[in-house]
């Protein structure tokens, strides 16, 4: 039988079509991931970098339900201080100001399940290069290299959500006019809500998966799978 030359495969490559192109670069990550879990098992260590991997998703999936229960029982978010929601103080003092402070926190509210449900999805797609690394790290590691990894592509996505939930609340019947008032009197530029209410919303997110990762770091994966409990 003969050879098929190595050139000739390289050039076949270059004119496969794109969905056949990214099945080869999976299918040479796989092998990738499959060389480097074996060697750590010939190695001898106690987890391989496939199960660090999942240990990673899985810390940050819990947070993230952790962060919706959080925001969307009891007070919400003025339960907590540090995820209160405020008004500029050329506003605050304005007539009608308590009005939309309550339809802003309804809106808010309203978008963390939706924004729970996106942060799901980039978790499952996640890029990790070092996953050992940060579960051997700091308190709240896996929450920050999530944060500074995927917070830019979250706050596109969790911004559409937060503006439809300020409309179905009514924020900008009561911010228009006392926008206006607070322009009139020169007291500075407008108050761009619904960019306040995506950073406040991915902000009280992250506050509390670190809350969450490092609660289960301390308690060796209390209440998380064997897996999990494992890795920590």
């Amino acid at each position: 039988m003969k050879k098929f030359p190595i050139f000739c495969l390289a050039a076949l490559l270059l004119f496969l079509p794109h969905p056949a192109s990214a099945g080869w670069g999976d299918a040479l990550k796989q092998a990738g991931s499959d060389l480097a879990d074996q060697q750590a098992k010939e190695a001898g260590l106690s987890y391989t970098p496939s199960e660090a991997m999942e240990g990673v998703r899985e810390m940050l999936s819990i947070g993230t339900d952790y962060g919706v229960s959080s925001l969307t029982s009891g007070s919400g978010f003025s339960a907590n201080p540090a995820t209160s929601l405020s008004l500029p103080a050329a506003l605050s003092n304005l007539p009608g100001s308590s009005d939309l402070l309550s339809a802003m926190n309804t809106a808010a509210t309203d978008a963390v399940p939706e924004t729970g449900d996106l942060f799901q999805g980039t978790i499952r797609d996640l890029p990790v290069t070092d996953p050992t690394s940060l579960l051997g790290g700091s308190s709240t590691a896996i929450t920050k290299y999530f944060e500074a990894s995927s917070r830019e592509s979250l706050k596109s996505m969790v911004k559409p959500v937060v503006e439809k939930c300020a409309s179905a609340a009514g924020v900008d019947a009561y911010l228009t006019p006392l926008n206006a008032a607070m322009q009139a009197a020169g007291s500075g530029p407008g108050f761009d809500v619904n960019d306040y209410l995506t950073d406040k919303v991915l902000d009280s997110m992250f506050l509390y998966m670190g809350e969450k990762e490092t609660a289960l770091r301390r308690s060796g994966g209390a209440g998380a799978s064997a897996l999990l409990q494992k890795l920590l």
